[in-house]
Formats: C-alpha cells, sequence, structure tokens
C-alpha cells in the first residue's frame, strides 16, 4: 500500500558547521534585495537587541552569545523578509535560556524587551503590565512559541552547546597571558559571537583566534618589543602571542586548530570592527553591547543602558588608534603574511572528515519551516562539534 504524500518522511543530517562558502551562499539567498551593508546593519541591530534584553534579563554572557549565533543561524534558513527581527531574537534568546540551564519564561523575556523597544512608556523604571498587555504581550508571546520550533529545526533539535567564552580563560592560563591580556581576548571573543564565526569554527577556533586578534590590536598602542621574553609577572607578551599563533607550530596539533584557523577568526572581527566603527555615531545607538562583559561588572540598570554604554560601541574598547582606515592596512597585512596562502573557504572539518558535497548547505535547508510530512533530524556520529 502506497504511504500517502502528507506522512512523507524527510532525513535531514544535522550540520554543526558550514563552510565560509556556504554561508555565504545560504545568506545571499535568504537577503533576497538587501544588500550586503544593509544584511550586516541588520544582523548588528538584532544582536546588539539581544545583548540589551540579555541583559536586562540577567543572563550570563554565554546565554546571549548562543543567542546570537542561533539568530545568524536562524537566517541561513528563513528570509530576512518574513521575520520581523524583534521576535526571532527573542524566540533565540528563550531558546538560548534554556539550552545554558538559565531559563525564564517567554513573557518574562519580552518585559524585558519593552523599557528598550517602548522606552516612552517607562514609568518610574519600569513598565506596568497592564500598559504591556495592550501593547500586544500576549500576541507577542504566541508569536515567539511559534519562532521556537523553527530555532529548534535550525539547530537540528540538538541541545548541546558551548562558547569559545570560558575557553579563553583556560587557553589564556595555559599560555601564560597576562590578566590584562586575557581580559581583553575575552572581550574580543564577546564581539566575536557577533559575526558569522562561530557557524563556521568550534570554540576552541573561537578562543584560540579571539586571544591573537586581541594581541594584534594591543600589539600597536603596547610597542612591547618582540624580543622580550616575559613581563615583570612571568607572563608573555602579546608579540609573543602574536610570533606564537601566527604561523604553524607544535601548537596547532596540541590545540587541534591551525593558524589559518586563526588567521579566519581574526579577519572576522577585524570586519566587524571597521564596519561598526564606519557607521555614523548617531546610528551606533542601535547596535551597542550594553551588558557586562566580566562576572565582575554590575549589570546596568534601565537607566544606565543609554549613558553606561555610549563609551564604545563593542565589548573590546578599541584604542583611539584603530580606525577604519587602519584596521583595513592591518588586514592587508595579516593577508600578505597569511599562513598556507589564500583565504580559507573549507571552515572547520573535523580530521578525516570527506569535504562537503557543494549543494550539502542547500540540502541543510531544504524543507525547513514546513508541515508537509515528518523530519528525522540525524546527528552524525564522529563529527567535531
Amino acid at each position: 500500500m502506497a504511504v500517502p504524500s502528507s506522512s512523507k518522511a524527510h532525513v535531514k543530517h544535522y550540520k554543526p558547521y558550514f563552510t565560509p562558502v556556504e554561508v555565504e551562499k545560504l545568506s545571499a539567498k535568504q537577503r533576497g534585495k538587501l544588500s550586503v551593508s544593509r544584511e550586516e546593519r541588520g544582523r548588528q541591530q538584532a544582536c546588539g537587541f539581544i545583548d540589551a534584553v540579555g541583559a536586562r534579563c540577567g543572563f550570563p554572557r554565554r546565554t546571549i552569545a548562543t543567542a546570537q549565533t542561533l539568530y545568524m543561524r536562524f537566517h541561513l534558513f528563513f528570509p530576512y523578509k518574513d521575520f520581523n527581527y524583534v521576535e526571532v531574537a527573542l524566540s533565540t534568546l528563550y531558546v538560548s535560556s534554556k539550552l545554558h540551564d538559565t531559563i525564564k519564561k517567554p513573557r518574562e523575556i519580552i518585559l524585558a524587551s519593552f523599557p528598550i523597544r517602548y522606552p516612552n512608556l517607562i514609568r518610574k523604571g519600569t513598565i506596568d503590565i497592564a500598559t504591556a498587555e495592550a501593547n500586544g504581550l500576549e500576541h507577542e508571546r504566541k508569536q515567539v512559541l511559534n519562532c521556537e520550533r523553527l530555532v529548534l529545526e535550525t539547530m537540528g533539535f540538538k541541545f548541546s552547546v558551548e562558547t569559545g567564552l570560558r575557553g579563553v580563560i583556560k587557553i589564556g592560563k595555559k599560555l601564560r597571558l597576562s590578566k590584562e591580556t586575557t581580559q581583553s581576548a575575552w572581550r574580543v571573543a564577546v564581539d566575536c559571537y557577533r559575526t558569522q564565526a562561530p557557524l563556521s569554527f568550534p570554540p576552541h577556533i573561537i578562543a584560540l583566534g579571539s586571544i591573537y586578534t586581541a594581541s594584534l590590536l594591543l600589539l600597536e598602542t603596547t610597542k612591547t618589543p618582540s624580543s622580550s621574553t616575559s613581563q615583570a609577572d612571568g607572563s608573555i607578551t602579546p608579540a609573543q602571542v602574536v610570533e606564537l599563533l601566527g604561523k604553524s607550530g607544535s601548537w596547532e596539533s596540541e590545540y587541534s586548530g591551525t593558524a589559518g584557523h586563526i588567521d579566519d577568526i581574526a579577519h572576522y572581527v577585524l570586519d566587524l570592527y571597521t564596519t561598526i566603527l564606519s557607521i555614523l555615531p548617531d546610528a551606533q545607538s542601535t547596535i551597542l553591547t550594553p551588558s557586562p562583559v566580566s562576572p565582575k561588572e554590575p549589570n546596568p540598570s534601565s537607566s544606565q543602558n543609554s549613558s553606561t554604554s555610549a563609551s564604545s560601541p563593542t565589548a573590546f574598547p578599541l584604542p583611539l588608534y584603530w580606525t577604519s582606515q587602519t584596521l583595513t592596512e592591518l588586514k592587508i597585512q595579516l593577508r600578505d603574511r597569511r599562513p598556507g596562502g589564500p583565504p580559507s573557504t573549507v571552515g572547520w572539518l573535523a580530521v578525516g572528515t570527506p569535504s562537503e558535497a557543494e549543494d550539502a548547505g542547500d540540502q541543510a535547508v531544504e524543507g525547513m519551516g514546513q508541515n508537509d510530512g515528518t523530519i528525522r533530524f540525524l546527528w552524525d556520529v564522529g563529527v567535531v562539534q
């Protein structure tokens, strides 16, 4: 007896990481008529919104970072024009809060977003529940729950997740980084989750790349001589970090990465900083990172959000030396001395894993969000997560 088409089962293999080529191909399909610059502007607006709402909810940095990555992954599968970025951002925050066991109800997350979206409704530092209900609180709750299913589909219902933020601390201790360099690398890692790098690289590569990028940015401003064996406290200098991670060596097998991977992360972050610095100051308020990037920093109150975050549009406060021009010059220097030749197009592939077919990204997207049959998500054994 033939199986009705309505009950047809689709099998999908979960892809933990997409190659940079796949990311660009899928992004181009989902952006539609949007220009690349407008897509990036919208992406940064959404990441800033996730950051601000996450801070008001009291979420730790790992929850916010995962939500930002889930948002960008979502729009590899679904077009920008079909979704309100606020609803998708709130849904990714809700999903991320469950992944990291920092659970809050959708209603609580939506209420936390109201002072950011409707500052004119704030009375005595908060918004009255009746006022929120009048502005569609219950309708938004249903929309967030509807969008949650789509977010879960994009991640293949795989609930194990990790960020590279903790790795910065662990690797920093192993490399004997100074406290200041480690803090700077942490902040760069926070900014890295506002790029598409986590879609192509695992947490430990994000951590290594953040340490390398932070050292590059500090090197020009600290002017520490590369010949110095160590600093006064016994820690290594940013110049030594750049010398170590900027070229191939025994560290690659120890940390399961390559100098090319690290260099890719640096370019993602430098592109982000170049984009943000090129935006007019009065437009930067929509893409700020207002939440604390260290557990020792206090959460900003609703009255502090606009003032405390205005000093820097990024988690890593760029020294005055760095401008769009100097960052571009640094990118050119990195390209000239890039280990292994031209920019990578394969992203992260597990050792021994064959290269994906050119249409693998399209196959991952096909059928998502549809209700014309059963979709079975398979997690391939042996893929490095």
